[in-house]
């Protein structure tokens, strides 16, 4: 895979837009749109640009496979996987409620063994 279908698949991961990538390199979306279709080199010193936009380590944009891309996938510490949430906000806020509610209940049960025991 060429640097630039690199950059272009993680800056998709990320949800960023051309325009927004451009404007954080200050150069034009034409000319970013250049780089992801690999119609011009890339200097090193772009690629560490682009590298920290993206949060990521420059080895892990040279190194990108898209086959460690899964849809909710935590990365492990070798940092061979990559996180994709398409979650709205709305179901954000009801998983965290849902959140609340368990350690709430674990609390709870956890209560319920101590009086048990004394």
């Amino acid at each position: 895979m060429e640097i630039g279908t690199k950059i272009k698949k993680l800056r998709e991961l990320r949800d960023y837009t051309q325009d927004y990538m451009a404007d954080q390199l200050g150069i034009s979306q034409p000319t970013y749109a250049r780089i992801e279709r690999n119609d011009t080199d890339v200097t090193l010193s772009k690629l560490e640009q682009i590298a920290e936009i993206l949060e990521i380590k420059l080895e892990d944009l040279i190194n990108f496979s898209d086959k460690f891309v899964f849809n909710n996938y935590t990365s492990n510490q070798a940092n061979q996987g990559y996180i994709v949430n398409h979650f709205s906000a709305n179901e954000k806020k009801l998983y965290e409620d849902k959140i609340i509610l368990l350690e709430d209940k674990i609390l709870y049960l956890q209560e319920k063994v101590e009086d048990k025991k004394n």
